[in-house]
C-alpha cells in the first residue's frame, strides 16, 4: 500500500518475510563460506597471541550472527514500517555500482599501487553517490587515501 493509505493492522504481503529472510540466508551462506575459508589459512609453526585467523574468523562469525539476527528479525518484526520506503531502479544501480566499483578496486590493487587504487575507488564511490564537484571527486578522496595509507601503511606497517 502507498503512504497515503496504510495498510490495516495486521495485514502483511506474505512474501515480505520471506524476502526479509532470503537476504539474511545470502549473508548467512557468505558468512559460513568466510568462516570455511578462515579455516584454511595455515598457522605459523611456533604459536602466537593472534593467529592470522582472528581477523578471518571474527568478521565471518559477526556476519553469521547478524544473519541468524536479520532471518530472525523479518518474520518477528511487526508489519507496519512507516520509515521503509520502496526500492527503486536509482537505489538498486547505485548498490550494483557499489558493489561493481568495490570488485574493481580490488582487481585494480592488484596491478596498481594502493595510492592510485584507493584515490580512483573513493572517487567512484562519491560519484556513484552523487558528488559532482572538484572537492567531491578529487580533494575528498586524496584526504581519505592518504589517511588510510598513513595509518595503514606508515603507522600499522601493513604492506600496501
Amino acid at each position: 500500500m502507498t503512504a497515503s493509505h496504510p495498510s490495516p493492522e495486521g495485514e502483511r504481503s506474505a512474501a515480505s518475510p520471506w524476502r526479509e529472510a532470503a537476504l539474511g540466508g545470502v549473508f548467512l551462506t557468505l558468512g559460513v563460506a568466510i568462516l570455511l575459508l578462515a579455516r584454511a589459512i595455515e598457522l605459523p609453526a611456533r604459536a602466537l597471541a593472534v593467529s592470522p585467523r582472528i581477523w578471518p574468523e571474527a568478521l565471518g562469525a559477526g556476519i553469521v550472527v547478524l544473519s541468524v539476527l536479520h532471518i530472525v528479525i523479518a518474520f518477528l518484526a511487526t508489519p507496519e514500517r512507516d520509515d521503509a520506503e520502496p526500492a527503486t531502479r536509482v537505489g538498486v544501480l547505485r548498490v550494483a555500482g557499489f558493489v561493481l566499483a568495490t570488485l574493481a578496486f580490488g582487481l585494480l590493487w592488484y596491478y596498481i599501487h594502493f595510492l592510485v587504487s584507493g584515490m580512483v575507488f573513493v572517487a567512484a564511490l562519491t560519484w556513484i553517490a552523487g558528488g559532482r564537484g572538484i572537492k567531491d571527486l578529487i580533494l575528498f578522496p586524496a584526504g581519505i587515501t592518504v589517511v588510510l595509507y598513513a595509518l595503514f601503511a606508515l603507522l600499522l606497517r601493513v604492506p600496501v
